[in-house]
């Protein structure tokens, strides 16, 4: 997965992230699981969603 300004990747950066930052994230990860792609970019996304799904529920 290409890295894009301003979006996460690390722990660190995900912790600076407010919980409106980060479920807007997790949209958009979730929609690009929409547009047809390889499957790895597809494990890559499912991999994302569920790494942003933990940070959100350890936030709770």
């Amino acid at each position: 997965m290409g890295k894009r300004s301003g979006v996460p990747h690390r722990d660190d950066e995900l912790a600076a992230l407010s919980l409106e930052e980060l479920q807007a994230e997790l949209a958009r990860a979730r929609l690009r699981l929409t547009i047809p792609t390889s499957a790895k970019m597809t494990k890559l996304f499912h991999k994302r969603i569920h790494w942003l799904e933990s940070a959100i529920a350890a936030r709770d």
